[in-house]
C-alpha cells in the first residue's frame, strides 16, 4: 500500500508533536467520556427501572385508608381505566433486635394469596415466600437483611401494634415499590434502622384488627387511561373509610427520589461536555495556527509544485481528525468504564435486582461526531488564514513583529525590566491566543468551583436543618392522634428533659390553578426544639391565624406573604378553609407548611390532639429512653437525630467523593492540556529570542523565567474569571437539581476558590517542569541557525 506524501507528513507531524497531540486528545477524551458517562448511566438507570417496573408490575396509583371493607374492591376494580387492583394491609411497627439498642422501624406489607400474579411483585433473592397459612413467617428486604446479617431461618423480633412477636425469616427479596427504601422521618435510606417485611394477609389482619378489611390499595391502569380521573373516582369511594387522597406514581416516594437522580444525571450531561469541547476547539486552533505559521515555506512549495489549496487544507484537517480519533478512542473507553461504574453505584444505592447497562451505539456515534466537529471547527480559522497566500508570499518568512506601535510605552509606564517587557509584548502580540489560553485555564478552575461548592453547601444544609431548625434529640410519632395528656406522659419517660408536641394532618394547599399535597404541621406558638426559620435564619413564631410556607412551597404555588391560599383537609370532617400566608420560611427538605397547633385543632374540630413529640434527652439516659420508647404501645416510629445526621453524611460522602474525584481529574486534564500547549507554543515562537539571551550570558533559569512569566501571568489572570464562571455554573446546577423533595443551598466559601486555584496551580507547575526539561535540552546554536 502506497501512502501519499501528505499522509506521511501528517503521521510525521503527529510523532513530532506527540506531547501536544496527547494533551489535546486528552481534553477531547474528557468531553467524550463525560458524554458517555452521563448518557450511559442515565440510559442504564432509566432502562433498568423500566424493565424492573414492567417485569414486577409496579403499580400506577396508591391510596391509604383507615379501614375499608374488602367488598369495596368490586367498585374500585370497576373504575374506568383500572386494569388491576389489589387491597393490602400496610402498617408501621418497631424493631426489637438484640444487636440494636436504638429504635428502628419496619413497614409491614401484606402479601396477596397468589404472589405470582399480584402488583408490586417481589424479586426473591434468597429463600422462599411465606406459607399463606402461616402466622409467623416473613420475607424481608435485602438491604435490611444485609445490615443485620439475617438469612432465611433467622428470627426477627418486632413490635406489631404494641405486641412483641418473633417472626421467622423465610426469604429475602426486593420490590419495585421500595427501590429507594426511605424510613419514616428520614432523609436518607438507612437499612440498619428501617426494613420492609412482607407477611401473609392473615397475620396482619389479626395483629391490626383488620379482618375482612384493608388499609391500602394499589392500582394498575390500562394504557391510555386518565390517571386524574381514576384518582378522583378512587378518592370518592375511599373518602367514607378514612381515605386521605390517592397519589400517582410520580408522587410515590421511591419513584420520586429515583426521578430526582435521573434529573441530576441529565443536568450533568448538559453542563460539562460543552465545556470540554469548547476548550478542545481552542487548543486545536492554537496548535494548528502555530504549526501552519512555521510551515509557511512548505505550504508555498506544495502550492508551487501543483498541490491545490483544497488538498493542503484537507491535509491539516486530516491532522486534526487523527488527533480527534485518538481522543475519541480514549474517551469512549474511559466513558464506558466510568459509566458502568456509576451505573453500578446507582444500582446498589437504589436496590435494583439487576443492572441493564446499555451501550447504545447512537450515544457513541453522537459523542464521536460532536467531538470531531468541535476539533475541525477549531482548525477552520487557522487553515483559512494561510491558504489564501500566493506561493511566493507563503514561501517567504513572516515579517518580524513590530512592537513599537502599541507597546513602546510599557517600560516607561510600569517601570518594567527587560524580561518583563518581553513577556508583556508576547502576550499582547497574540491577544486571541492569550485570551483563549486564559479562558481554557479559567474553565478548569470553574469546573472545580462548580463541584467543590457542594461540600460547604451540604454542611450548611445540615447546620440549618439539624442544629438551628430541628434541634431535638429524638422524635416520637404516634400511630394515631393522641390527647394532649400524652405530653405529660412523655415527660415521665427516662432521660426526657423537654417535650414539645406537634400535629400532622394531610392537606392540599391551593392558590389559583396551582396546588400541592403535603403534611401540614401544627406547632406550638414559640417552639424551641423544632423551629421555623426565616430567610435570615431567625426563629419565627406561629401566627394566631395563617400559615408559614417554606420558600420552595411558596415558589411552587406562586404566592407571597399576605396572599390567601385554600387548604383542603382530606381527613376527619374534611374541612376546607381559606388562610392567609403570614410568612415565608427557609427549608431545604420537602415542601413545608406550618400553622399554630391550636388553630389547626380548632379547624379540624377534633379537640386538643397531637401526632407526636419532639424530645430533648439526657445523653446519660439515652439507652433507658430507647428501651422505654420501644415498649410504648402507641408509638409508631422513633427517629434519632444523631443517627439521621450520621447516615446523611455517610451516604452523601460516598456519592460525592466519587463524583468530586472525577471532576478534579477532568479539571486537571484541562489545565495541563491548556498550559502545556500554551507554553510549548511560546517556546517554539521565542526560540531565537531565548537562544540570543543564552548567547548574551543569561542562565537557563533566567531564560526559562521568560516563559514561566508568561505562564504565570495567564494562570493568574484565569483565576478570577474561573471563579466567576464556576459560580455561574454552580447556580445553574442548583437550579437544575432542585425539586419538591429537596433544595440544595448554594454556599461558596473562600476555601472553595482557594482549593480550585491550588489544583490548577499544581497542574501548571507540572507542565512547567516538563517544559523546563525541554529548555535544558534545547540546542541553542541549532535554534539560531533555524530560518524563520
Amino acid at each position: 500500500m502506497v501512502i501519499s506524501p501528505l499522509h506521511r507528513k501528517a503521521l510525521r507531524d503527529l510523532r513530532r508533536l506527540w506531547a501536544q497531540v496527547l494533551a489535546i486528545a486528552l481534553v477531547l477524551a474528557a468531553g467524550v467520556a463525560t458524554m458517555i458517562l452521563g448518557n450511559g448511566a442515565y440510559a442504564s438507570l432509566f432502562e433498568t427501572r423500566a424493565r424492573y417496573y414492567e417485569a414486577n408490575r409496579f403499580a400506577d396509583v396508591f391510596a391509604d385508608v383507615t379501614r375499608a371493607p374488602r367488598a369495596l374492591m368490586g367498585e374500585i376494580e370497576a373504575i374506568d381505566g383500572v386494569l388491576a387492583a389489589e387491597a393490602r394491609i400496610v402498617k408501621l411497627g418497631l424493631l426489637d433486635l438484640a444487636d440494636m439498642a436504638e429504635p428502628g422501624s419496619v413497614l409491614f406489607v401484606s402479601l396477596p394469596e397468589n404472589a405470582e400474579v399480584g402488583l408490586n411483585r417481589l424479586h426473591l433473592r434468597q429463600g422462599r415466600l411465606p406459607d399463606p397459612q402461616s402466622s409467623d413467617e416473613v420475607v424481608i428486604s435485602e438491604g435490611f437483611a444485609a445490615a443485620h446479617r439475617l438469612r432465611p431461618g433467622a428470627p426477627l423480633g418486632v413490635l406489631m401494634n404494641g405486641q412483641r412477636l418473633e417472626l421467622l425469616v423465610t426469604g429475602i427479596a426486593l420490590s419495585p415499590e421500595f427501590v429507594y427504601a426511605l424510613g419514616p422521618g428520614e432523609m436518607m435510606p438507612d437499612p440498619r434502622r428501617f426494613g420492609v417485611a412482607w407477611l401473609p394477609r392473615a397475620s396482619l389482619e389479626a395483629a391490626f384488627d383488620l379482618e375482612g378489611a384493608f388499609s391500602n390499595v394499589v392500582l394498575k391502569l390500562a394504557p391510555g387511561a386518565s390517571q386524574d380521573r381514576v384518582i378522583a373516582a378512587l378518592d370518592r369511594l375511599t373518602a367514607p373509610y378514612g381515605g386521605i387522597g390517592a397519589t400517582g406514581r410520580s408522587d410515590q416516594i421511591s419513584h420520586a427520589f429515583l426521578d430526582a437522580e435521573l434529573k441530576q444525571l441529565s443536568a450533568m450531561v448538559k453542563v460539562l461536555p460543552p465545556i470540554f469541547l469548547l476548550v478542545a476547539a481552542m487548543l486545536v486552533n492554537m496548535t494548528l495556527s502555530r504549526l501552519i505559521t512555521l510551515e509557511r515555506e512548505q505550504i508555498g512549495l506544495l502550492k508551487a509544485i501543483g498541490y491545490s489549496a483544497r488538498a493542503i487544507a484537507l491535509h491539516y484537517v486530516e491532522f486534526v481528525l487523527l488527533i480527534a480519533v485518538l481522543g475519541i478512542a480514549i474517551g469512549l473507553m474511559a466513558g464506558a468504564w466510568l459509566g458502568m461504574g456509576l451505573a453500578q453505584m446507582y444500582a446498589h444505592f437504589f436496590s435494583f435486582p439487576f443492572l441493564v447497562f446499555t451501550r447504545d451505539p447512537q450515544i457513541y456515534v453522537i459523542a464521536s461526531g460532536i467531538t470531531a466537529a468541535a476539533a475541525v471547527g477549531g482548525a477552520i480559522y487557522a487553515v483559512r488564514a494561510v491558504l489564501t497566500l500566493p506561493p511566493a508570499v507563503a514561501m517567504a518568512p513572516p515579517a518580524p513583529a513590530d512592537y513599537r506601535r502599541r507597546q513602546s510605552r510599557l517600560p516607561h509606564v510600569f517601570a518594567m525590566r527587560q524580561t518583563s517587557v518581553m513577556i508583556a509584548r508576547h502576550l499582547f502580540r497574540w491577544p486571541f491566543r492569550t485570551l483563549s489560553s486564559t479562558f481554557g485555564i479559567a474553565m478548569s478552575v470553574a469546573i472545580l468551583v462548580a463541584s467543590l461548592w457542594s461540600f460547604g453547601s451540604i454542611n450548611h444544609m445540615i447546620d440549618v436543618t439539624f442544629f438551628r431548625a430541628e434541634r431535638h434529640d429524638a422524635q416520637v410519632v404516634f400511630g394515631s392522634p393522641e390527647p394532649l395528656r400524652a405530653v405529660y406522659a412523655a415527660r415521665q419517660m427516662p432521660g426526657v428533659m423537654v417535650a414539645e408536641p406537634f400535629r400532622l394532618v394531610a392537606a392540599r394547599i391551593s392558590h389559583r390553578n396551582l396546588s400541592k399535597r403535603l403534611a401540614l404541621i401544627g406547632k406550638i406558638e414559640d417552639p424551641r426544639l423544632s423551629r421555623v426559620l426565616d430567610p435570615a435564619l431567625r426563629p419565627m413564631t406561629m401566627p394566631e391565624a395563617g400559615l408559614v410556607l417554606s420558600a420552595a412551597l411558596a415558589e411552587a404555588l406562586n404566592v407571597r406573604a399576605g396572599d390567601t391560599v385554600t387548604v383542603e383537609f382530606p381527613e376527619g370532617r374534611r374541612p376546607t378553609v381559606s388562610l392567609p400566608v403570614s410568612g415565608i420560611s427557609l427549608g431545604y427538605v420537602g415542601l413545608g407548611a406550618a400553622i399554630d397547633i391550636t388553630a389547626l385543632n380548632r379547624t379540624m374540630g377534633e379537640g386538643a390532639l397531637i401526632s407526636g413529640l419532639n424530645l430533648q434527652i439526657d445523653a446519660a439516659a439515652q439507652a433507658d429512653f430507647f428501651a422505654a420508647a420501644k415498649s410504648t404501645p402507641k408509638t409508631e416510629f422513633v427517629t434519632v437525630t444523631a443517627l439521621t445526621i450520621s447516615r446523611f453524611k455517610q451516604t452523601l460522602a460516598e456519592n460525592i467523593t466519587v463524583m468530586i474525584t472525577v471532576y478534579v481529574i477532568l479539571a486537571a486534564i484541562i489545565a495541563v492540556g491548556v498550559v502545556y500547549n500554551f507554553t510549548r507554543i511560546s517556546l517554539s515562537e521565542q526560540g531565537r529570542e531565548l537562544a540570543s539571551l543564552r548567547v548574551l550570558g543569561f542562565t537557563r533559569a533566567e531564560v526559562a523565567g521568560v516563559l514561566f512569566g508568561e505562564l504565570a501571568a495567564v494562570v493568574l489572570l484565569a483565576q478570577p474569571l474561573g471563579w466567576l464562571i464556576g459560580y455561574a455554573i454552580g447556580v445553574s446546577m442548583v437550579a437544575a437539581f432542585s425539586s419538591d423533595l429537596y433544595r440544595v443551598p448554594f454556599v461558596v466559601g473562600r476555601e472553595v476558590y482557594a482549593t480550585a486555584s491550588l489544583v490548577v496551580f499544581a497542574a501548571a507547575l507540572a507542565s512547567a517542569v516538563a517544559i523546563r526539561a525541554r529548555i535544558n535540552t534545547l540546542d541553542m546554536i541549532e535554534v539560531l541557525k533555524t530560518r524563520e
